[in-house]
């Protein structure tokens, strides 16, 4: 933090230290020890590069922008003047990730009634122990293994289950 002559972020030093001494003893009412404290200056993220980032000099947040001359990705505070280089590439994460077992709620049971599908006589029902069903791809990934999952339902007994 720069030196402002003995005027801090809270006024002077004076009010400054009470600010302190303040925020202990809220740490002492909500039953806070330093082993609970949590450190701000380390990422949560391994790679460090997703966190909101804020200005240093007035507590603003930090937006992506590009430094052309030099080619390089930035955070800079659109309040002052400060920056600062980013460590990765990666600016915004979007992970499209739907779960199977939700995605069997969305199937209708007449899909079973549906001559188009594809037919099994060796899938075995874990309900009602019927063999025939029909199946088709999903459109998501298995999460146990990023495969393409395959969706049967019995036409016996309309029971959903992904193989």
């Amino acid at each position: 933090m720069a030196d402002h002559g003995g005027i801090g972020l809270f006024g002077d030093d004076e009010e400054q230290e009470q600010h302190y001494n303040d925020a202990a003893d809220l740490d002492d009412i909500l039953g806070l020890d330093d082993e609970d404290a949590v450190d701000t200056m380390q990422p949560a993220d391994p790679e460090g590069s997703l966190l909101m980032r804020f200005c240093p000099h007035d507590s603003s947040m930090l937006y992506p922008k590009e430094n052309r001359s030099e080619r390089k990705l930035q955070y800079a505070c659109r309040l002052c003047r400060y920056t600062e280089v980013a460590n990765g590439q990666l600016i915004y994460k979007n992970v499209l990730k739907k779960e199977v077992g939700n995605v069997l709620h969305t199937v209708p049971s007449a899909v079973s009634d549906d001559p188009t599908l594809p037919r099994s006589q060796k899938a075995h029902c874990g309900k009602c122990g019927h063999n025939e069903a029909v199946f088709f791809q999903s459109d998501t990934s298995d999460v146990r293994n990023d495969t393409l999952a395959l969706i049967f339902v019995c036409c016996s007994c309309d029971y959903k289950w992904v193989a």
